[in-house]
Order: structure tokens, then sequence, then C-alpha cells
């Protein structure tokens, strides 16, 4: 099934900030001196914000935000679920612990550099180990 939407259930809230540099919907995403960007340090601390796509400007979760676009976000309270982006080179299996990659994406608790940033639950299984896998959107649970 084909992935039409960021947020899939729960409650948030909505923000919008100037990017940075270029980032897709289903990143993890911080506040920086200019505006939003990535998610950049794995270990630091991070909280659940996540890049939706534009729906207002007819973007799709495959449009991708340039430096400069403004960028919606939202801010997913306790127990909602978002599709964001996972970092390729690994399986991922349902109630994995996901934490910040560093790079706008999550990763396995066990592969993180701060293991204590957890920031949400697997929701789906998705096998991302072959060579050649690139970061993929999968649902994830906010903890």
């Amino acid at each position: 099934m084909a992935i039409k939407r960021i947020h899939c259930k729960g409650d948030y809230r909505q923000e919008e900030g100037v990017a940075v540099a270029a980032l897709s919907p289903g990143h993890l995403i911080e506040l920086a001196p200019t505006g939003v960007q990535k998610q950049s340090d794995d270990d630091a601390f991070a909280e659940a914000a996540f890049a939706v796509e534009d729906a207002l400007q007819g973007g799709i979760v495959g449009t991708a935000y340039d430096a400069g676009d403004i960028v919606t976000y939202i801010l997913p309270v306790k127990g909602a679920v978002v599709n964001a982006m996972l970092t390729a080179g690994k399986a991922y299996t349902i109630g994995m612990i996901l934490c910040p990659a560093g790079d706008g994406t999550l990763e396995d608790q066990a592969d993180a550099s701060s293991p204590n940033q957890a920031i949400a639950v697997c929701e789906a299984a998705l096998d991302l180990s072959a060579s050649g896998a690139v970061d993929t959107l999968s649902p994830v649970r906010i903890i």
C-alpha cells in the first residue's frame, strides 16, 4: 500500500518554518537559528517533530522541500502514529525502539550512539538490509 500522508493517527500541533537545506516529508527535523533542518546530531536531544507533505500547495509525501521553502511540520503527541524516514541498512521489526540517526532518519536503538534518545516504536516490519536499499517511510508510534 502506497503511503499518502505522514500523519496517520493521533493528535499533533502543526507549525511552519523556513528550510535551511533540502529535506523530505517524514524527516525528523530540528529548529536552527535560521529555520528548520533535518535533525543533525545523534547525540543531542531530539523532539518528535516531523516534516509533512505540503498538501495545500499540491505536494505529496514524495515532494521534497528545497532550501528557502516554507516547511510544514508536526509535533505529534505520545501515542500518535506517523510515517517516519527509517535509515537504510537494517531490518526493522514491529516493536523495535527507534532513535535519531543524526541525518533526519530514525534507526534501531541498538545502533544509536545515544540509545537514551528513544523517539518511537516500529509499527510495521521493514527489511532495508539489502545493498542498494534507501531510507524509507514506515509507520512509527511516538513514545
